[in-house]
């Protein structure tokens, strides 16, 4: 997906053709499902607003990090007409969050953004998720993942032969379906409590709190 944030002209116009339009059901199931925990959200990857608008209109209160100064720009025009102060924006990596934030939140959301990660960078970024979220709070992740069932995952990969070709002539990269989304957050610390998935598994929305007395093994 790294071609398309590029251009922030054409990215939710492309986000959805690579989701087959669920990208629009995604953010706003990522949106009603944070604003049940609490109005104050932390949110990672916000590209340009569309969960963010979700959120405003929902009466939160997000922190919206997004490295990106194009996206992060576009994101501000689309919410230029928000209650003042609701939204702070932030331009940082994901891996900045604890430098970028001191409060706690009863949210942290994450939309298609982890899967721009690599498995490492993912364990530092949701282990400081952790570290930011409030008593009952929770994280909200919505991303591309290899689907579960063999023959799904022999349909998702077939399905998607097309789209990393013109992401490689694009931009020679692409991001990549998480293996393991579920394994991973467990080992960050966090217990799964809601899982749904749309386009044969391969699209997921998680919902994680953190595990209580948890250690690092």
């Amino acid at each position: 997906m790294r071609w398309l944030e590029a251009s922030p002209d054409r990215y939710d116009a492309g986000m959805r053709v690579i989701t087959l339009g669920r990208v629009d059901r995604l953010h706003t199931a990522l949106a009603e499902t944070a604003l049940k925990c609490g109005s104050s959200i932390l949110e990672i990857g916000c590209g340009t607003g569309a969960v963010t608008e979700r959120l405003v209109s929902g009466g939160a209160q997000v922190t919206a990090i997004e490295q990106n100064p194009e996206m992060l720009e576009r994101a501000r025009t689309r919410l230029a007409d928000a209650p003042k102060n609701a939204v702070v924006w932030l331009e940082r990596t994901a891996s900045e969050i604890e430098e970028a934030t001191e409060a706690g939140f009863d949210a942290v959301v994450a939309s298609l953004c982890l899967s721009e990660m690599s498995a490492s960078e993912r364990a530092f970024v949701l282990g400081c998720a952790r570290n930011v979220l409030r008593d009952g709070g929770a994280l909200v992740v919505g991303d591309e993942v290899w689907p579960e069932r063999r023959w799904e995952r022999w349909l998702f990969a077939l399905l998607r032969v097309p789209q990393a070709l013109l992401g490689w002539l694009l931009a020679g990269s692409l991001s990549q379906p998480i293996g393991e989304l579920t394994d991973e957050l467990r080992r960050a610390g966090f217990e799964v409590v809601r899982e749904q998935r749309w386009l044969g598994g391969s699209l997921i929305l998680v919902v994680a709190q953190p595990q209580s007395g948890w250690s690092p093994a």
